[in-house]
């Protein structure tokens, strides 16, 4: 079963300046290197590489039914890629996350049908 939710991660302090004319470009974003989304099975070992010892992150909740552009996978990874500024409205949810106390990222995705 595939979900339906991709994950996107940043600073909770730089998010505000981020977001304008209702869309979200990550600082550096070009179409070529896009904006990283993570599929919900792979949140935990994203965060432990790319975020270890990180505090005052968001976590956007991002539903892909809403997305206007397409994605791109890399299937060993399962690292999806937006090659286009990320629509506002795609966006669930800002979920406010900081690591544990041994700097690592436990989160618990869980899809009900």
């Amino acid at each position: 079963m595939s979900s339906d939710l991709l994950f996107h991660v940043v600073s909770r302090r730089k998010w505000p300046k981020l977001n304008k004319g209702g869309q979200y470009k990550p600082e550096g974003f070009d179409s070529e290197t896009g904006i990283t989304l993570v599929a919900p099975k792979n949140i935990n070992q994203y965060l432990n590489e790319q975020f270890e010892g990180r505090k005052n992150l968001l976590i956007l909740v991002i539903d892909k039914a809403r997305l206007t552009s397409s994605l791109s996978t890399d299937k060993e990874s399962g690292i999806v890629k937006l090659k286009a500024p990320l629509q506002l409205e795609a966006i669930l949810d800002k979920i406010r996350i900081d690591c544990n106390e041994e700097k690592k990222f436990d989160l618990q995705v869980e899809s009900f049908v």
